[in-house]
């Protein structure tokens, strides 16, 4: 388990002991958001031993995608419901509401993490055996090889070959860059979801890399090519509090006004 991971589920104990020291009447309980918190780790625990075996040819591996999607999303429907629930709930226990709350999308972090892992072993899988090996196995030659087919549009290789790089070396300097190479072969394809999922990793695991700017400037072209104008403009509002120098955050400060009149 990650370091982050461990850093996370610290502040989100925190979190239910002071939830569950207060009592929500009409609203998820404690003991609800600690199942939700359990079943993420099982969903987790599923796709890691997944990833282990991925590399042996086997025929239930599309069942496999198809019963971890389903059971994502089911989940993803019942996190939300309970945060619509918060939102609705009672004005007088307003620190439960508030410590809950941020319990629930603590939650919705770690599916959305979950479901982007799960991307990532649907597209290496999707790769013919021989294609995975034949990618190099010198870290150089392999990220070389990444970076000349997202030039050369190849966008299915690209991400084959970022999504490797990424799995091989986590902790290299260029992990970040295969991320965003990754993130722009996505967007080329107009996938925005896996765009967005892309982005929310660098975002965890490398925010002060140098590359975060520039992710939230794309996540904001993605939201708005799923019309989805409040969560572009907040990611804009995100960079230009988060990176204010930066010529991104210029960028963004350019675009703000607008879509402060158009988003809701």
């Amino acid at each position: 388990m990650s370091a982050h991971r461990t850093t996370q589920g610290g502040a989100r104990r925190a979190l239910m002991i002071s939830a569950s020291m207060l009592t929500l009447s009409g609203c998820v309980s404690h003991y609800r958001a600690q199942e939700m918190e359990t079943r993420i780790s099982v969903l987790e625990s599923k796709l890691e031993e997944f990833n282990e075996q991925r590399k042996a040819t086997s025929t239930k591996h599309e069942a496999m995608f198809e019963h971890m999607g389903a059971e994502l999303k089911r989940f993803n429907d019942e996190v939300l419901k309970a945060l619509d629930n918060l939102r609705r709930g009672s004005a007088d226990d307003g620190v439960t509401i508030g410590a809950l709350r941020e319990l629930v999308q603590s939650l919705q972090g770690d599916l959305s993490e979950v479901r982007f892992k799960l991307e990532q072993a649907k597209t290496a899988t999707s790769a013919a055996p021989e294609e995975a090996a034949a990618l190099p196995a010198d870290k150089n030659e392999l990220y070389q090889l990444a970076a000349e087919r997202l030039t050369q549009k190849d966008l299915r290789g690209a991400i084959v070959a970022f999504e490797e790089f990424v799995r091989r070396h986590p902790s290299d300097i260029r992990a970040d860059d295969s991320l965003y190479g990754m993130a722009e072969a996505y967007y080329a394809q107009t996938r925005y979801e896996e765009v967005e999922r892309a982005v929310e990793q660098i975002l965890r695991e490398h925010a002060d890399a140098g590359l975060a700017e520039k992710a939230l400037m794309l996540l904001h072209d993605s939201y708005l090519g799923m019309d989805k104008c409040p969560k572009a403009r907040d990611a804009l509002r995100l960079l230009v509090a988060k990176y204010p120098r930066s010529n991104q955050a210029r960028a963004a400060q350019r675009k703000l006004p607008q879509l402060e009149k158009r988003c809701p």
